[in-house]
């Protein structure tokens, strides 16, 4: 165990000479910028009620290679986050889901014309003994809003509306 913590220990501190030698990877690109339209503090809402659902922070970290969510429902002990992140090797958008049930799912997306699509690549649990494809589309609307519109499929090819939140800025 001393061995590893020293080897790691060797590497961090070598890590700033190393990087003054060559130049690291940026993410500067316009691809790595695609889902900045979700970064903010939002208030959630159900978009078939209009009744309020949830919290968000969004925010760009490390370098703005990160996209990270905290989500709070309101209306339910349940919380999570996730971590979102382009991919330059795929071309493609990740996020890293998980959340107060001890669930964890793995999504992979791109931009579309109006947001972002992100899909699992195999069913995932989504109830008791139950398993689905699962896949959210985000929507930038015109007036600033967000909507997040939750998919689930049993096959993969007929999706049916799980959930859909209507994400507006928070006032501050």
């Amino acid at each position: 165990m001393r061995v590893s913590f020293v080897a790691f220990a060797a590497l961090a501190l070598a890590a700033p000479a190393a990087a003054q030698q060559q130049q690291l990877p940026t993410c500067e690109a316009a691809e790595y910028r695609a889902f900045d339209f979700w970064i903010g503090e939002w208030d959630a809402f159900r978009a078939d009620t209009n009744a309020p659902a949830g919290r968000s922070s969004i925010r760009a970290e490390d370098s703005g290679c990160v996209i990270t969510e905290h989500w709070t429902s309101l209306n339910a002990p349940y919380s999570g986050r996730s971590l979102n992140i382009y991919d330059r090797v795929s071309g493609k958008w990740e996020q890293f889901w998980v959340d107060s049930t001890g669930a964890r799912v793995h999504f992979i997306g791109a931009p579309t014309e109006t947001g972002m699509r992100i899909a699992t690549q195999t069913p995932v649990p989504v109830g008791p003994g139950q398993q689905a494809f699962s896949r959210i589309t985000f929507t930038n609307s015109a007036d600033g809003s967000v909507l997040q519109h939750g998919e689930q499929s049993a096959d993969g090819q007929t999706w049916t509306t799980a959930y859909a939140f209507i994400y507006r800025r928070r006032a501050e």
